[in-house]
């Protein structure tokens, strides 16, 4: 099925289909006709309320789930994903499953050497893990609505990934223990005197992601930053789950590379901040549709749902799409001091990452 690109749609919870025990009730176009993002559809496009309430139909007439492998340290991570999801499409039962990108890369390129798949999607950080799949044609090609309003940077022309969410390793600190004004920034000021002991970091070899940020910080300072930062003491813990504990509880007050809300969270004494001269990592966390899916409608739908207006402006971190406003009054990730697509280049010279690595794992040793 071919899919109308309209600038911006809103398909959220109030515009789903509804199914009653008398079965399936279709969503008459006059419900889209009410929000005006997808009533009007793309230059040669087709009706885009028809086109999403065919969608959805097609994902319950193929059995009603979808499968999603998604990227990550914490097995509930995507609950409240998985709920949202759910609640705006009934009907769609949705498993998602979560474990460490490189963990769900090589399971999936084992299930493929071996002749069978079990994910309809992917949703990982792994970036270079996408080019690899599209080069062996393993991809189904999908364009979503509001494709053309991400950023190119964040995906494939030829629509065999997407990124739908903007993620980031910045500077983050417990709010309650230290004020805006004292919170670290750049990665020199993890160097202060008052910082010995009151610092955690997840264990940059243990993933890419914190390594590319660590990348760049010795591009900037050089490997005798290294040196000078573990005479710092800093804690080291197995992954973004213990960091996020670790400040929370307040046995430290700052981490030089984490994740987390740009808007405070209620009850959360979280902070995150961007650095104010060092570059700083972000990233797509993409997702890509297999041939093989065994639910291919129920995956185009999810991918539709996230890349809607609605489920963009309300997510952690900056939206992939250019056309809707990031969080809590901060500027399109593009007005900031990171990449848009330095770490997929970064993940792309797999020898390069592989002897940096190592090279990190000489200095910090958790």
């Amino acid at each position: 099925m071919t899919s109308p690109d309209p600038v911006k749609p809103d398909f959220g919870r109030r515009t789903v289909l509804r199914y009653g025990t008398a079965g399936a009730v279709g969503l008459g176009a006059s419900v889209f006709a009410r929000n005006s993002a997808f009533a009007a559809p793309a230059a040669g496009g087709g009706d885009s309320a028809g086109y999403l309430q065919q969608l959805y139909r097609d994902a319950l007439d193929e059995g009603g789930k979808l499968v999603v492998w998604a990227g990550g340290s914490s097995p509930r991570q995507e609950d409240r994903t998985r709920e949202a999801f759910t609640a705006a499409f009934p009907g769609i039962d949705a498993v998602f499953t979560v474990r460490y990108s490189p963990v769900q890369s090589a399971l999936v390129n084992r299930q493929l050497a071996l002749g069978g798949l079990e994910p309809d999607l992917v949703q990982l950080q792994t970036l270079d893990d996408f080019d690899h799949w599209k080069s062996r044609n393993v991809l189904l090609p999908y364009r979503p609505p509001g494709a053309q309003a991400v950023f190119p940077q964040y995906r494939d022309p030829d629509d065999t990934y997407i990124g739908i969410m903007v993620r980031s390793f910045g500077r983050v600190s417990n709010s309650s223990l230290l004020s805006e004004a004292e919170a670290p920034r750049d990665a020199a000021d993890f160097l202060k005197p008052e910082f010995r002991d009151r610092i955690v970091i997840p264990d940059p070899t243990a993933e890419d992601a914190i390594l590319y940020a660590f990348r760049l910080i010795t591009q900037k300072y050089g490997l005798r930053y290294l040196e000078q930062f573990m005479e710092q003491r800093p804690l080291i813990v197995p992954n973004a789950g213990a960091t996020t504990a670790t400040l929370i509880g307040g046995q430290r007050t700052a981490t030089l590379s984490h994740i987390a809300s740009l808007a405070p969270v209620p009850g959360q004494p979280l902070r995150y901040s961007v650095p104010r001269t060092d570059q700083f990592m972000s990233w797509p966390q993409t997702v890509a549709i297999f041939r093989k899916a065994r639910h291919p409608a129920a995956a185009k739908l999810y991918i539709a749902w996230q890349l809607s207006v609605e489920r963009q402006s309300t997510g952690l971190q900056w939206p992939t799409r250019r056309d809707v406003a990031p969080a809590a009054g901060w500027r399109p990730i593009d007005r900031y001091n990171s990449r848009l697509n330095g770490f997929r280049e970064f993940l792309r010279d797999r020898a390069e990452v592989e002897r940096y690595r190592a090279l990190v794992g000489t200095f910090v040793a958790p």
